[in-house]
């Protein structure tokens, strides 16, 4: 099983094409999209994805999530986003750099300073990020 999971009104598209792909390609899925958009192709409208998501991690679900990273990174494993440390990976060959957590407190500034350092993509994923658009 593929959960598919979807928070913003402006990813919905992306979630339907998705699970239209999924499903041609022979794979059980579902679409779960918060109840507080409209999704017509939605198995599933929740009051919280956040919650949702943790659930199908724990029954051992698939995941493929149109939202930020760090969203889905707490439904696994939640902390206190006030107190925790921010996180950035690079990808091994220095092409990609992504803040995983924390991207409002300082993240995505530090991801952006090492991607510029070392002529990589930084990929920010959290929304309404003012730069983010500009990467």
């Amino acid at each position: 099983m593929i959960a598919i999971f979807v928070l913003a009104q402006k990813s919905v598209a992306i979630a339907e094409t998705v699970k239209k792909l999924l499903l041609e390609s022979g794979f059980d899925t579902e679409l779960i999209c918060s109840e507080k958009i409209s999704c017509n192709s939605a198995d599933d409208d929740v009051k919280s994805v956040y919650s949702a998501i943790r659930e199908s991690f724990r029954a051992k679900k698939n995941i493929a999530a149109i939202l930020p990273m760090g969203i889905v990174v707490r439904a696994i494993e939640p902390k206190k986003k006030t107190v925790d440390p921010w996180v950035v990976c690079i990808e091994e060959n220095g092409r990609y750099v992504i803040p995983v957590l924390n991207g409002h407190r300082g993240a995505n500034e530090f991801a952006t300073l090492i991607a510029d350092a070392i002529s990589a993509q930084v990929v920010i994923t959290t929304s309404e990020e003012p730069y983010a658009d500009s990467q």
